[in-house]
């Protein structure tokens, strides 16, 4: 089975998300899911795609598609985004939690699904989504990455994360990447 990687983030997000993405080659083989907190008419694919350091084929995740290496999906804005066998479902209803979209609920499901080959990154970020599901990230014997909080604009998020998890590295967000690239 291919590994899956997942990636949270919310305040102050983009900025390690590009950071992230560009130490990735096009040529990455595993899928990527980011969810990112934002209203429905967010600007984070608009503005990944104007990122010209970032080679990896970036899209807006639909209801319903495969998931397949070489490419980062992006949840819209509000949407959820839950992991089910190698497809990827979007919904606007996750009752657990208040976030949008719930990073919880993407990490949690793609345990589910993917186990000890998904990899959990949590970002820059208010708040403590993300953290719960880290934990059943590690508890399936997946791994869990984490900004490094002093390089993080908002750092409650990364900082809930290394409080309640087990992340295997805490590293500022270019050298994220370059972890991914060498965990293929």
């Amino acid at each position: 089975m291919s590994k899956v990687v997942v990636i949270g983030c919310s305040s102050g997000g983009l900025a390690p998300l590009v950071d992230l993405l560009s130490e990735l080659p096009a040529t990455y083989p595993h899928p990527i899911i980011v969810a990112s907190h934002s209203g429905p008419e967010s600007h984070l694919l608009p503005a990944l795609k104007l990122k010209s350091k970032i080679q990896i084929a970036i899209k807006k995740a639909e209801d319903g598609e495969e998931l397949v290496g070489q490419t980062v999906y992006v949840l819209p804005g509000a949407t959820h985004g839950l992991v089910t066998g190698n497809t990827l479902r979007l919904s606007e209803l996750v009752r657990e939690s208040g976030f949008r979209p719930s990073i919880d609920a993407l990490f949690m499901t793609a345990a589910a699904e993917y186990q000890e080959n998904t990899i959990g990154v949590v970002l820059s970020g208010t708040m403590s989504d993300g953290m719960r599901g880290a934990q059943v990230i590690y508890d399936m014997g997946g791994v869990t990455i984490v900004q490094d909080p002093d390089e993080a604009k908002q750092a409650s998020m990364p900082q809930s994360v290394i409080k309640a998890d087990h992340p295997q590295e805490v590293l500022e967000a270019s050298a994220l990447g370059q972890w991914l690239v060498k965990a293929q």
